[in-house]
């Protein structure tokens, strides 16, 4: 018996250990940046990595030449390097393990770049850029291939993405910035060209860097927090440390704190640019209790409320920073709620709401207390339908939420009421509005009831009392888009970067330019080499009054000299006074493409328009001399405008300029002795000097 029962262990404790080894092996896999058609940079050993079984040999057979293996460690975690040829293909690899097989087809060998950055960088071919029928039409390049990072906190899209050629179908869907670098270097070089795209809207410099470098800047990254917590950027109990911060605004100040709702923190691949809130995330937005639901009635009393004073009106637009003029993201990024009444005589026909620039970011639009519509984009433009059904004669009321996420915020151009014989211009000063909560870290929406006049008062009181937590379910906390969308392509071989973001850090410039350097770094050190890395300074816009746009491209030119291999695509002519993302995506491309074919492929060209050099002072004037001169220095008709001059007192008067040889002589008769020199020192300007070969110069200020 005693045998019988011994034996019978024996086979349970081998089945057991059968299962157990069973279920500990795991299937030959790669990220799924690896796949067919995808471009492997040239003439170089490039990574590949994955996971498969404990210990188990890996063997990657490239079919241009020796295979090459590595041994799993215990963790079933490995990676290799295989060295690439020339530019070329389409290839076949085959990596094999012991018991599985992965081949990818179609494999071309040429350059490998990345494109990241905010809004301008992710802005689509198919979302409203210059001549964007004709640029999608032509788009059939089968040697330019696009991965693109889609926007999704859930880590879960990546899983199902895999590198495209470009067709018009596809085409339409890469970053436009991107696509005409893409398409400038494949046709000056002649060579496969593959474009990782990962960018994020609206999101700082500070979601780009590795939390471990980010540490680093710890003087600058100044979170808010109460003096009796320890203030360390790092991922400790940050769901229970919201809530106590959530208690704090609470108990302290009588603020009520409230999560935003999906879709925003939790993408997925269908979701992009524009959301449509109306169909699957109706209810959730809607019916989001905010202490505001009685807003939306017709019959609510809005007494209390403010009128949007003419003089807070720019340009056809009613942007937020206007009306609250501030000077950070605390007051304008918020909810406003906005009310005004409509006149009616016709109930015989469908009218409809119409803001053809749109509104930034999200609404919730009523009409006669029933919602019409319920969108979350950037500036995709409005149209609702207001059925007949919802339509009384004489005073109907409009009421919108506003929930504006970073940056400028609001109307992008007047809201229209039409119908099939009639349109109707609402006027801006018309609307009664309500700041009815701040939006902090992108997530925590924090309900408050101070009055409009202690809000522009007291704005610095304010800011100062607010108790923010970590940002956990937001795309614009500290190093989220790191996490989310780079880590998972880390460490893919590429040839360098393109960036084009600032735009979100106008209110912290004078930090930019240490934080743009520290994470150009981050980026290097974790790739394991200095590749290089250019990018794009932001267009002139408006801003909003209290926002200095032109000291963020100031950071942007200093980093040319706190970086070594660097370069600067210069956009001073192409903004759009009253739209931060400017159509002209072209121009773009193209100049970052400038960039790399002289750095990096020895083309014998011009890559840049003039920058900032130096000046000697003189008893009238000031001489101002640039790099990236040309063939000669190009001032247009009326240019002198844009330049301006100060004596050591530091006072600055507008100046005349003219071309004295090589160089920019610069006076006014408003200065004597001048010492200082500024040129396009605003928001909004359209540059007026160039090089000869048509590159526009950087904006500058020479007394900082």
């Amino acid at each position: 018996m005693l045998k019988k029962s011994l034996n019978k262990i024996t086979i349970l404790v081998v089945i057991t250990f059968m299962i157990s080894c069973e279920n500990e092996k795991q299937d030959l896999k790669l990220p799924s940046i690896f796949s067919d058609n995808m471009v492997l940079q040239q003439k170089t050993n490039v990574s590949f990595w994955g996971t498969s079984n404990s210990n188990e040999r890996i063997i990657i057979s490239p079919s241009w030449g020796v295979s090459k293996y590595i041994n799993a460690n215990n963790e079933g975690e490995w990676e290799l390097k295989l060295k690439t040829p020339e530019a070329g293909g389409p290839y076949q690899i085959e990596v094999k393990s012991d018991s599985q097989t992965v081949v990818y087809n179609d494999v071309l060998i040429g350059e490998v770049w990345i494109a990241s950055g905010q809004s301008n960088m992710g802005m689509r071919l198919s979302d409203g850029i210059e001549n964007q029928d004709e640029e999608i039409n032509n788009a059939n390049y089968n040697e330019i291939r696009f991965f693109s990072v889609l926007e999704d906190l859930t880590g879960q899209s990546i899983k199902h993405q895999k590198w495209l050629k470009t067709t018009p179908e596809n085409a339409e869907k890469y970053s436009a910035a991107a696509y005409f670098f893409a398409r400038k270097l494949h046709k000056e070089l002649d060579i496969p060209v593959g474009v990782i795209s990962s960018s994020w809207g609206g999101t700082k410099v500070e979601s780009w860097i590795s939390n471990k470098k980010l540490k680093s800047f710890e003087d600058l990254i100044n979170e808010n927090l109460p003096k009796n917590i320890d203030q360390k950027l790092i991922d400790i109990e940050r769901v229970n440390y919201n809530d106590s911060i959530a208690n704090l605004n609470k108990s302290k100040l009588g603020i009520s704190t409230f999560d935003l709702p999906e879709p925003y923190f939790l993408w997925n691949e269908n979701i992009v640019w524009n959301i449509d809130l109306w169909k699957k995330y109706r209810h959730k937005w809607t019916e989001l209790n905010l202490n505001d639901f009685e807003f939306k009635n017709s019959y609510f009393n809005d007494s209390l409320w403010n009128f949007v004073p003419k003089s807070l009106i720019k340009s056809n637009s009613l942007k937020l920073n206007n009306i609250f003029q501030a000077k950070e993201n605390t007051i304008s990024s918020g909810i406003v709620w906005f009310r005004t009444k409509v006149l009616v005589d016709n109930l015989n026909t469908d009218y409809s709401f119409y803001v053809e620039k749109g509104i930034d970011h999200i609404d919730q639009t009523f009409f006669n207390g029933e919602l019409i519509g319920n969108t979350f984009s950037i500036d995709g433009k409005r149209n609702y339908i207001i059925p007949k059904s919802l339509l009384k004669i004489g005073e109907n009321s409009i009421a919108i939420r506003i929930t504006n996420l970073g940056g400028d915020g609001g109307f992008n151009s007047p809201v229209i009421i039409k119908n099939n014989s009639s349109s109707d211009t609402i006027s801006f000063k018309n609307f009664k509005f309500k700041h009815h909560a701040f939006v902090t870290n992108g997530s925590s929406v924090l309900v408050h009831n101070y009055p409009f006049n202690e809000l522009i008062q007291d704005y610095n009181i304010i800011e100062k009392k607010l108790y923010r937590g970590y940002v956990i379910n937001s795309p614009y906390g500290n190093s989220i888009s790191f996490e989310k969308m780079l880590k998972p392509i880390i460490p893919y071989t590429i040839k360098g970067a393109i960036w084009y973001q600032g735009e979100s850090n106008v209110g912290n410039y004078n930090e930019y330019q240490e934080l743009f350097s520290g994470m150009i770094e981050d980026w290097r050190e974790i790739w394991g080499y200095d590749f290089p890395f250019y990018y794009a300074q932001i267009a002139p816009a408006i801003y909003g009054e209290s926002y200095l746009s032109h000291n963020l491209r100031d950071s942007q030119r200093k980093t040319l000299e706190s970086t070594a291999n660097t370069g600067m695509a210069i956009l001073m002519d192409i903004g759009d006074k009253d739209n931060v993302h400017a159509k002209n995506k072209q121009d773009v491309g193209k100049r970052l493409a400038l960039l790399a074919l002289k750095n990096d492929y020895n083309f014998d060209i011009v890559s840049s328009g003039p920058l900032y050099k130096g000046h000697i002072n003189f008893k009238k004037y000031i001489e101002i001399d640039f790099d990236y001169k040309g063939s000669g220095l190009d001032l247009k008709k009326g240019g002198s405008k844009d330049f301006e001059i100060a004596g050591s007192d530091g006072v600055f008067y507008d100046a005349s300029a003219k071309i004295i040889g090589d160089k920019l002589r610069v006076s006014s008769k408003s200065v004597i002795n001048p010492k200082h020199v500024r040129y396009g020192w605003k928001n909004w300007i359209v540059g007026s000097l160039f090089n000869k070969e048509g590159l526009p110069a950087s904006s500058f200020n020479s007394i900082n």
